[in-house]
Parts: structure tokens; sequence; C-alpha cells
């Protein structure tokens, strides 16, 4: 039987509809091409690009090589972390950065510090046994020159009234504390603030300090005076250094060689 003119239009229509599925099938490869495979688990490159959308917005230039490379890496590492802890049981891993992470200092064991190593340190680096000199004080600030003459009077007949009178009458953000400001080194202060509380004893009230923020009236709290602290002083903060420092090198090494078995492809991310 010899096919009739709507017969072979009817399969030039099927044939081109079969010819642009295969294309379209054959596109999705370049157009989203895999780019991270780990542990049996393909990431696309639209991944990675909706993770950009926010920095894009902010106005980082994301077409910038060094900037998609160095966001790129980033992106490996959470997602082989996410991907390693959703196939430990960690559920939502792969959308909860936070327990992927939980996971990820729950996989290092516990780092110990020798004596050794700690006083190693304590010999290599003298800033951890030096203690600078430091004050802590209360403050009232007020807004005239008479209100803070009123409070000097006060004080001077009761010594007991700077915190009562700190929180009755100073416009200090740290009124409602009693005046408490904390403590602070050399140098951390405003220079007419630091002249007058560096000269006091401990439970000493200054007189009036004017500075561009109003009119300030002062208690030295406490005063820590420079020493060099000996070892066994300083081997706590050493060994939370040193333990902090191996956990970080210890989390890098465990990310590094997860990254390390995942086939990733940085070409597909260097174009836009």
């Amino acid at each position: 039987m010899i096919p009739t003119a709507p017969d072979l239009r009817g399969g030039r229509q099927l044939k081109t509809a079969a010819f642009l599925v295969v294309l379209l099938l054959g596109c999705r490869g370049p157009l989203d091409p895999v780019v991270v495979r780990f542990q049996g688990v393909d990431v696309r490159r639209s991944a990675f690009l909706k993770e950009l959308e926010p920095l894009a917005r902010n106005g980082t230039d994301t077409s910038d090589p060094a900037m998609r490379a160095s966001a790129f890496g980033r992106f490996v590492e959470e997602r082989v972390v996410a991907i390693a802890a959703a196939r430990s049981g960690v559920k939502d891993a792969s959308e909860n950065h936070a327990a992927a992470e939980r996971w990820l200092a729950s996989a290092l064991s516990q780092e110990k510090v020798s004596e050794g190593e700690a006083m190693a340190y304590y010999e290599a680096h003298p800033d951890v046994a030096r203690v600078e000199e430091s004050v802590t004080i209360r403050e009232i600030l007020l807004g005239t020159m008479q209100d803070a003459r009123d409070v000097v009077r006060i004080l001077n007949s009761d010594h007991n009234a700077f915190e009562l009178l700190a929180r009755t009458r100073s416009r200090s953000p740290q009124a409602r504390g009693g005046g408490l400001l904390g403590s602070f080194h050399r140098g951390e202060l405003p220079p007419e603030i630091e002249r007058a509380v560096f000269s006091l004893s401990p439970g000493q009230t200054s007189g009036i300090v004017t500075t561009s923020f109003g009119y300030h009236v002062l208690r030295l709290e406490s005063k820590t005076v420079s020493a060099t602290r000996s070892f066994a002083e300083s081997r706590p903060d050493i060994e939370s250094r040193l333990t902090e420092a191996k956990t970080r090198l210890r989390m890098k090494q465990l990310i590094d060689g997860l990254v390390s078995q995942a086939q990733v492809n940085y070409e597909a991310v260097t174009a836009r």
C-alpha cells in the first residue's frame, strides 16, 4: 500500500517530535551537568547557582572566576559533609547544615594536649603568660554639670549610694545594671576616662569627668596589675588554645578526606 500525503506528513511530524525529545534529553547534561558525585549522590550545577543567588542580590559579582571558585569550594565541602552525614543516619542533613556540622563534630576524637606541648607553647608565646593592667568600672552619666554636682554631693555623704544613683539618674545604657561598664585595658577607653579610672584605687569614686558624651562620675570596682603568669597558671589557657587549633586541623583533614573521595567537576562552574 502506498502511503498518502497525510500519512507522510503524520510520519514526519512523529519523527520531528521524537527528534526534539531526544535533543532535549541530550541537552540536559550540558545545561545542568553534575558538579559533585559522592557516595552515589549527584549534585548538579543548578544547585550551586542557587547558592549564589543571595550573594548576587547583595551586590556580589558572582561572575568573577575567583569568587565562583571560592564559593564552589565551600559548596563542595558542605555537600559532601551533608551526604556523609545522611549516609550515617542523620535526618535532613542535606537541608539542615547545623545537623551536618554536629555530625562532623561528633566524628572527631577528643584532642588531648600533652604537658610537653603546653610547655613548648608557653616558651614560644610569651604573650600567653602576660597579664595586662586592667580596670573594672561603674559609671553614672549625666546630661548637665549641675546634675553631676548633685550626684557627687550625695556620694560624698553616702559612698554606698553609687549603684542606686546609677539606676535612677544615669543616662547610660548600663544604668539598669547599676552602671557596670565592664573591664578595660589601657587604650580601650576615651582618654579623659582612662586617666581618671587608672589613677583610682578599688572602691574610690572619681570627680566629674567631662567628655563629648556628657558628664561622668566613675567608680573603680577592681584593678588587675601587670604581671607574668607561671606555666601552671597559664596552662589552662594554653590547653584551650591548642585543643581548639588541633580540632580545627582534624576537622579540615576530615573534610579534605571526604572531598578527595568525591568526583568534582570544577570546570562546570566557571561558565556563567
